[in-house]
């Protein structure tokens, strides 16, 4: 039987999806400031989507060889333009210190990225939006929206506005423990950034035990034993951590979970929240009730979303066998 995980060890392999927008910017600041913090390589991935885009500024040369060649000539064209672009990018950020590579992906951003880390074993995505009035219509049928479903490795929404070290973490629990995984991410992060860290239950049907009906005192009420009994567990919750009570400010409340993380991240001006997906009884690929889909819908700050450590994508890696042990293989679909 595995032991609880207590404490995060920080990111080793991040990968950086970027469109070449000025939001996608602070992505990549975000990106070299926790490089910095645990040594971390970086990549740099820009995936092209619309090759009809492309080659209508495509020369000549590579028109013809999508025409009438293999199309060799054309993708080596698109790669070396968007390549130039991301090194110029990588110019500005005067981050000669760490390993900073890019890659050019061809097709639809989101499955190249997670085909990416599946590859490559990255452990964190990030990838920019503008500000809460561009936050809804960015992740309704959006690549990050896909990637937070589907991609294996944490992801990190990340807000220009809320780039760099976060001041304010909160994290949300329902005490499972992909949960878990999200605090301690967040508190790995908020140590690297001398944040303060906030961790938050909220009270829900689900937390209400079969039998505690029967277990009510007289003269004690149904939400005082629920809140009593929700207390209890946060508390053994916070002790299997394995660390000092003291670095957590813990907040309990009663009422719809997205609803409830909104209003305590504004209330204390949160840049960071952190969060599981999947969580109690939930199906791979299906938010628990739909909370960490709503928070990112609604929520002006950055957002990490992390996965359940047995999670499996529904992308399929770049070549898979077309039955076990054989060597024949099908291209990703």
């Amino acid at each position: 039987m595995n032991q609880p995980q207590t404490e995060s060890k920080g990111y080793q392999n991040i990968l950086v999806a970027t469109d070449l927008s000025p939001s996608a910017d602070a992505a990549l600041k975000q990106a070299v400031w926790l490089a910095r913090q645990s040594g971390a390589k970086i990549t740099l991935a820009h995936a092209l989507p619309n090759l009809r885009e492309n080659l209508l500024s495509a020369s000549h040369q590579a028109r013809v060889d999508i025409f009438y060649g293999e199309g060799g000539v054309f993708q080596r064209e698109v790669r070396q333009a968007s390549d130039a672009r991301m090194q110029r990018m990588i110019a500005d950020l005067d981050a000669a210190d760490l390993d900073i590579k890019v890659e050019t992906l061809l097709g639809a951003p989101y499955a190249q990225i997670t085909r990416a880390v599946l590859q490559e074993g990255h452990d964190l995505v990030l990838a920019g939006t503008r500000g809460l009035a561009g936050w809804e219509q960015f992740f309704v049928g959006s690549t990050a929206g896909r990637l937070i479903r589907k991609c294996p490795s944490s992801v990190w929404i990340v807000k220009a506005e809320h780039a760099g070290p976060p001041s304010t973490v909160l994290a949300a629990t329902d005490f499972s423990d992909v949960s878990r995984r999200a605090v301690l991410e967040g508190l790995w992060v908020a140590r690297q950034a001398g944040a303060k860290l906030h961790l938050l239950h909220v009270i829900d049907s689900m937390d209400v035990p079969d039998d505690i009906i029967s277990r009510i005192p007289e003269g004690s009420t149904f939400r005082s034993e629920i809140n009593e009994e929700a207390r209890h567990r946060f508390d053994q919750f916070v002790d299997s951590l394995g660390i000092d009570p003291a670095q957590i400010q813990r907040h309990l409340s009663f009422g719809t979970p997205w609803q409830e993380i909104g209003r305590l991240a504004k209330r204390l001006n949160i840049d960071l929240i952190a969060m599981g997906t999947v969580g109690r009884g939930g199906i791979k690929g299906v938010f628990l009730g739909n909370t960490a889909e709503k928070v990112l819908a609604t929520c002006d700050c950055g957002i990490l979303t992390v996965k359940p450590a047995d999670f499996v994508s529904p992308i399929l890696p770049p070549f898979w066998p077309l039955h076990p042990g054989s060597s024949q293989v099908h291209p990703a679909q």
